[in-house]
């Protein structure tokens, strides 16, 4: 499993170390990131301005860089902080190591995304727009992406080894399926949000792969 690396060509002040914030300095950085995904939901990465992020929230850019000293960090801080939010649903439904709960970890994240259509969407964009060439999310995503399959990959192999999962079940088509019907059924909800049930459709997706891959 790949380490999250920063972008290829990123410089020094994307990256920035953890530390202790005042209450109220953590409470304007959730603002700016808010205004920020608002933003890029509307606008994508390469249309946002930082001005326009500030603006929403009512400071100037330079109270805005006070935080986020460059744009890439602005959207690194905002990727970020979706993922975190998604594995810690999956880690709170996952308390036991069983197929039960390694699915069901994954239908919760499905829930989740479905009562934020504003971040799925400006994730949807940035993670399209990443495929231009120098995109300062390329790599990041890149990294996520193996990180998940890798982590998703582990997971199943356990299940095997355990007897909870079928041994001749191809682990990485399976995986490849499950993130494809993720992102695609997202896709089909953005546009279609009166006649697709993101809950439901994926629910059912994935009661037929438990079924088809459980050990009887």
């Amino acid at each position: 499993m790949s380490q999250l690396n920063p972008p290829t060509g990123m410089n020094e002040s994307v990256v920035t170390p953890k530390q202790r914030r005042a209450p109220k300095g953590e409470k304007r950085r959730e603002e700016l990131l808010d205004a920020a995904l608002q933003v890029f939901s509307l606008e994508g990465y390469s249309g946002a301005s930082m001005a326009h992020v500030a603006s929403i929230v009512g400071i100037s850019v330079a109270g805005l860089l006070h935080h986020f000293p460059s744009k890439i960090s602005l959207l690194m801080g905002v990727l970020q902080r979706r993922d975190e939010v998604n594995q810690k649903i999956a880690d709170e439904v996952r308390s036991e190591k069983s197929l039960s709960g390694l699915l069901g970890s994954l239908r919760a994240i499905n829930r989740s995304n479905a009562t934020a259509p504003g971040v799925v969407r400006a994730f949807t964009i940035l993670n399209a727009e990443s495929m231009v060439e120098g995109h300062p999310a390329w790599q990041w995503f890149q990294d996520r992406y193996e990180g998940i399959y890798g982590r998703l990959f582990s997971q199943f192999d356990d299940l095997v080894q355990m007897g909870e999962v079928r041994a001749d079940v191809d682990l990485p088509g399976l995986i490849e399926e499950i993130l494809a019907m993720m992102d695609g059924l997202q896709i089909q909800w953005l546009r279609f949000p009166d006649q697709l049930d993101l809950v439901e459709r994926f629910d059912s997706y994935i009661a037929r792969v438990e079924a088809a891959i459980r050990q009887r």
